[in-house]
């Protein structure tokens, strides 16, 4: 098939001029109105219907489910590294964040450890897995590899091929022959669950981060469409350059940015390009990407990507540290790079990690990433804990960042499809990365409406406060000019805004607040929007026959109705009636309560939840979990909500129905920490094959410091509690008896221990901590704000106290037949 070129222009339909006036004015974009090409070759995917009569494309801006565009969200949970008990609670707990597509890795080495082999059971029950995603209604892309990284040993490979001597990741005959028989496995575990079966799987990701020749990855394809793998969806890595022309529409590309990295060769501070990635531009890969093992790569656009959907698989939702380097992510970090990801045109968010995990026992090594290893790894990982610092941590935690993330992936599932239309411009001519005096912003259009995203923050650089800021966007047939009067940008903030947004027969002209989520009822449309902490909250309609403003400032002005400085809060701010007759209700949260929506299916009719506590639905059942004596929850509309055998009585709460859960007093658990020994010689810090410092072995833990932690006797296996140890050290080791059950390398953060998972292993028994001193001068980075003060002590090393969290569920059911009551 002849090779085709797009340039970006060739997709541009509409003349778009944007700028924002003083400081900014001068700053702009014209784009110049371009056909789209008379014809578009087609993608070459597998079966795109399902017996369900539903079908799955895509076409050159996005995904089509039943012909319309979508814009889904995909996150990472690698199942061998989730205990199979909990894979249900904590898919849930994902799409109630907004995932909407589920990825996983299925490494070779996981389940080939000796040759022919093969160990399905368990954590490492792929097809269990498959099921359950399809239980809980999670479409699935299965990346297969062979070679998949995810800081696994020798990339996932097994050792017995690692050391064979054959020549891998290329059509050599003798690797193919390896590779065929271990795809012939995954394929039964996942027969008859492939999206044209009726099954979750859409997706099959072909090797990762490969460079070498487009001949080897068709191989694969072709390989895999012979034993049985025919989804929707080929994909593989964007990134890095390939060593030949690919062949458009045979694998889709998907790329990835992170805020920062472990593997970086360097020890200093937002090294390289990372920085970069809180810029609106064009440019769709990655150049920080594995750079301790790619050439560099070229930030210039490819005109070839710009004839895909714009879609990502690895946009870090959090960094593991390493040994050399003790990254600690911040949420904004994660938040600020998915919002500039979404302004510059993606069209699927796919986060690398969303879930963390832990690595299972291997039969023949340890199975984490390390210099040693035979297929030469480049960096020093823990021997468990893949906690990734992501939204979901190693045990399930709530990290900050699900919250900010899943405001913003609820706004893409109620207005997703027609962003997905929407092109991105780039007025912002900031291309350095260290400026932090201009206002960095885009606009997505679609010449009539859109959306303006601003971004004002980096990572561990302070972004100042923006005055005197108005947006003019040139649309083909009108002005819009925002807000009415000039305002500042909030230090360190990022969010979007939209302009000629449709609610029902009213246009929302702008607004200088965020959308979240709506809901129809009857003949009322309630949006829900989020202000943002010191912007005015501004909303500018026309179209309007009927005005109700019991909150905010009003002023009617030629064609329409403005409201300023609009409260927040639970009520109704706004209402307005379009001239279709129904209503248009919006409700202003202010920025911790917007952190705390929720949108979820209960008995099939949809809810806005307000609560501080984890929340997920599954089918009538709503479950709260979090910590302290009460669960609060607020429902909108309201259910009538059943807690054992009553129905609860809720009260008024603005629009919502307010419902707090009393739970019964537990006794507290209750631990001891004795140090038991101090440290022995200090080791000897070397640097590794790959040129960077060597993880501590397990013979360095004999000369530990060393704490027992004493537990309750016959505590209830079903408590779930947490441990949390605020060390300072090194590197942290948890043992029962001898067995390893978590690590740390130390960030400045505490170190974190889910003990429900472990309960059988370690019932009636006592916990042993080990810890290294951390040395100074050690070839390790640690950022400005967490760097260890040594206060003149050669050494640092401390376990002043164990802290002990406990999360508590509750289950309420929608009661069939009876009506809320209130009071």
């Amino acid at each position: 098939m002849k090779k085709q070129v797009f340039s970006l222009a060739s997709f541009c339909c509409l003349a778009l001029a944007v700028y924002a006036q003083q400081p900014l004015s001068g700053q702009h974009v014209t784009i110049t109105p371009r056909a789209l090409p008379a014809t578009v070759p087609a993608f070459q995917m597998g079966t795109a219907a399902n017996p369900h009569g539903e079908t799955l494309t895509f076409n050159t801006q996005s995904m089509l489910l039943n012909g319309r565009p979508v814009l889904p969200v995909m996150g990472e949970l690698h199942f061998s590294r989730v205990p199979e008990k909990e894979w249900e609670k904590e898919l849930l707990k994902m799409k109630a964040g907004g995932v909407t597509i589920v990825s996983t890795y299925v490494f070779w080495i996981h389940h080939e450890e000796t040759e022919k082999q093969y160990n399905w059971s368990g954590q490492r029950n792929l097809r269990k897995f498959i099921e359950t995603c399809k239980k809980v209604n999670l479409p699935l892309v299965l990346r297969i590899g062979p070679w998949c990284h995810g800081e696994v040993r020798n990339g996932g490979i097994p050792e017995w091929l690692a050391t064979s001597g054959i020549k891998l990741r290329n059509d050599n005959a003798a690797y193919l022959d390896k590779v065929h028989p271990w795809w012939q496995q995954i394929f039964q575990q996942a027969r008859g669950m492939m999206w044209g079966d009726g099954g979750p799987v859409i997706g099959i990701q072909l090797e990762n981060e490969y460079r070498g020749k487009w001949e080897h990855l068709m191989t694969l394809k072709n390989m895999a469409r012979t034993i049985g793998f025919n989804t929707p969806l080929y994909t593989r890595t964007g990134w890095p350059a390939l060593t030949s022309p690919a062949t458009f529409g045979e694998i889709v590309p998907l790329y990835g940015d992170y805020p920062d990295g472990f593997w970086d060769r360097s020890l200093a501070e937002m090294p390289g390009d990372y920085s970069k990635v809180y810029l609106f531009r064009s440019f769709r890969n990655s150049t920080v990407i594995a750079t301790e093992q790619l050439p560099k790569q070229s930030d210039k656009d490819n005109p070839e990507d710009f004839a895909y959907p714009y879609f990502t698989c690895e946009l870090g939702g959090g960094m593991m540290p390493s040994y050399h380097r003790r990254i600690q992510i911040n949420p904004m970090d994660i938040y600020a790079m998915a919002l500039v990801k979404v302004g510059s045109g993606s069209n699927m968010p796919g986060y690398y990690m969303y879930h963390g995990g832990t690595n299972p026992q291997g039969q023949h090594t340890t199975l984490q990433e390390t210099q040693a290893s035979p297929m030469t790894n480049h960096n020093e990982l823990p021997v468990k804990s893949y906690d990734f610092q992501a939204p979901l941590g190693e045990f399930g935690q709530i990290h900050p960042q699900y919250h900010l993330l899943r405001r913003m992936h609820l706004f893409l599932q109620d207005f997703g499809g027609d962003l997905a239309l929407m092109h991105p411009y780039f007025p912002d001519s900031v291309t350095n990365a260290r400026d932090s005096a201009s206002l960095r912003w885009s606009v997505r259009s679609n010449g009539n409406s859109g959306y303006v995203f601003v971004n004002n923050y980096q990572r561990l650089q302070n972004s100042p406060a923006k005055e005197n800021i108005q947006f003019h966007i040139q649309l083909p047939g009108e002005e819009v000019r925002f807000p009415e009067k000039p305002v500042t940008i909030p230090a360190n903030s990022s969010f979007f805004m939209p302009f000629n947004l449709k609610l029902g027969a009213i246009t929302l002209k702008y607004a200088t607040a965020q959308p979240i989520a709506k809901l129809k009822q009857g003949d009322t449309l309630t949006y829900f929007f989020a202000a943002t902490s010191g912007l005015p909250a501004d909303f500018a309609f026309d179209s309007v026959t009927k005005v109700e403003y019991p909150q905010a400032a009003v002023k009617n002005q030629p064609g329409g109705v403005r409201f300023s400085n609009t409260p927040s809060g639970t009520r109704t701010a706004i209402r307005l009636r379009g001239a279709d007759g129904v209503y248009v209700d919006i409700v202003l949260l202010d920025e911790p309560t917007s952190l705390a929506l929720w949108k979820g299916n209960l008995a099939g009719k949809e809810y806005i939840l307000l609560s501080p506590a984890g929340v997920t639905c599954n089918g009538n059942e709503l479950e709260l979990t979090g910590t302290g004596n009460t669960l609060p929850v607020s429902l909108f509309p309201a259910p009538a909500l059943q807690y054992g055998a009553k129905v609860l009585a809720g009260k008024h709460s603005g629009i919502f129905t307010q419902f707090t859960i009393p739970l019964p007093a537990l006794t507290p658990v209750k631990v001891s920490l004795t140090r038991v020994a101090g440290a022995g010689p200090l080791r000897t810090i070397k640097n590794g094959v790959m040129k960077v410092a060597e993880a501590p072995s397990d013979k360095d833990f004999d000369h530990a410091a060393v704490w027992k932690i004493t537990l309750p006797r016959n505590m209830d296996k079903n408590r779930d509690v947490y441990l949390q140890l605020p060390y300072m050290g090194d590197v942290a080791r948890v043992y029962a008896g001898n067995t390893l059950l978590t690590d740390n390398f130390y960030n400045g953060k505490p170190f974190e221990l889910g003990l429900k998972r472990f309960a059988e292993d370690i019932q009636n028994r006592e916990l042993t901590v080990k810890i290294l001193p951390l040395q100074k001068g050690a070839p390790v980075y640690f950022q400005h704000n967490s760097t260890p003060a040594f206060n003149g002590a050669d050494t640092l090393l401390a376990l002043p106290d164990v802290h002990v969290l406990e999360n508590r569920s509750v289950i309420l059911k929608v009661a069939p037949g009876t009506t809320q009551v209130q009071k």
